[in-house]
């Protein structure tokens, strides 16, 4: 069982241990190092406020898991090393990355000041690690609280809305910027921390922004169990449309039940799994040049068992302009309301798919 990031996705209770919070905002000449970690006792709310956050962000679909580039003298690696394992404490150790990221930001404006949250905390779906760090780059916004005050002639009561800065995250909103990193020793052999990097301001296909993962972490983007099954139900069902006109009868639908299969175990080999299939060697070679599409680096590799069933709740099928069902993988249920979907081609015009429906309820819904 992979005991690394993918477990991390899937927290028990998570319990905050100790806090320490630097402000970092160089451009307003505000970089200020805590002496101390914050007091915990009696302050239960607060508390319960950043164990929901590493929770929704343990728990994210955007978190990745990454790995230290620690063969490169990698700084941070060294510090989350010594303050999981070296007795370095956290208030010293969080406040030499709190200087990194100061200076990052002082080269680069366009960068959020904010605050650095440095954390350890325990996962009770975890019990054989003592403690996780955790790391927080918080961006404030601005709100409008309530005031009540009088006038000063008349003495009339009325309420006002004062503009509050520097207000951290409600529970409510997710996070940007963060990373959780499991134990150090013994090391991983793959994975170090779990990451999330939410792109606000430009669009990109990288998920993760250079400046925090590469610039503050000195990490980069690495595949966890989840990742793979993800990349291999895509290459898989890639595979299956590409191939479901052209197989032989029956063997279209047993293509089919073997993808669900795939992501159903606890570990697949790539070869095993191919060559178990009834399909003509062409048909596999397919198959594979749609698997070596997605990167998955790996040809035997671990599944993630509970993203895997979170796949097969449901079929889903999409079609032109926009045509989108959505239906339970329930066989007889789905065979309810799709009755038939049958591929027609007549000569000199286009091939297309004749899908039969059968639904005592057909509304159109407000977006």
């Amino acid at each position: 069982m992979d005991r690394g990031p993918a477990s991390m996705r899937y927290p028990g209770e998570v319990r905050v241990q100790q806090l320490v919070i630097h402000v970092v905002d160089p451009h307003r000449d505000n970089v200020v190092f805590s002496e101390r970690d914050v007091p915990l006792d009696g302050a239960d709310r607060l508390v319960e406020y950043f164990g929901h956050h590493i929770r929704n962000s343990l728990q994210d679909p955007v978190a990745g898991a990454g790995r230290f580039e620690a063969d490169n003298g990698c700084a941070t690696f060294a510090l989350c090393r010594a303050m999981l394992h070296e007795g370095l404490d956290l208030i010293g150790g969080s406040g030499k990355l709190a200087g990194q990221l100061a200076e990052i930001i002082r080269r680069n404006r366009s960068i959020s000041p904010g605050v650095l949250v440095a954390g350890f905390y325990t996962d009770s779906g975890r019990p054989e690690v003592p403690r996780f760090l955790a790391l927080l780059k918080m961006d404030p916004s601005q709100v409008f609280r309530h005031v009540v005050e009088r006038e000063a002639t008349t003495g009339r009561r009325y309420v006002r809305l004062a503009l509050e800065s520097d207000v951290l995250p409600s529970e409510r909103e997710k996070l940007q910027k963060c990373a959780f990193v499991q134990p150090l020793e013994p090391r991983h052999a793959e994975y170090d921390m779990l990451l999330l990097d939410r792109q606000t301001r430009v669009p990109t296909e990288v998920p993760v922004a250079k400046f925090f993962v590469e610039g503050l972490l000195g990490a980069k983007l690495a595949l966890d169990a989840r990742a793979r099954t993800d990349r291999l139900f895509k290459g898989l069902m890639g595979a299956y449309n590409d191939l479901k006109s052209v197989l032989p009868s029956g063997q279209g639908e047993q293509l089919r039940q073997a993808v669900d299969a795939a992501v159903r175990q606890s570990t697949i080999d790539l070869e095993d799994w191919l060559e178990s299939l009834p399909l003509a060697e062409e048909h596999r070679r397919i198959i594979d040049r749609h698997l070596a599409g997605q990167h998955l680096n790996e040809r035997t590799f671990d599944i993630d068992r509970t993203y895997g069933r979170s796949l097969l709740k449901k079929r889903i099928f999409r079609g032109d302009h926009r045509l989108r069902v959505e239906v339970s993988a329930d066989p007889d249920k789905a065979q309810q309301v799709i009755q038939s979907a049958e591929r027609i081609e007549i000569p000199g015009t286009l091939p297309y798919y004749r899908v039969v429906l059968h639904t005592e309820r057909w509304d159109e819904i407000a977006q």
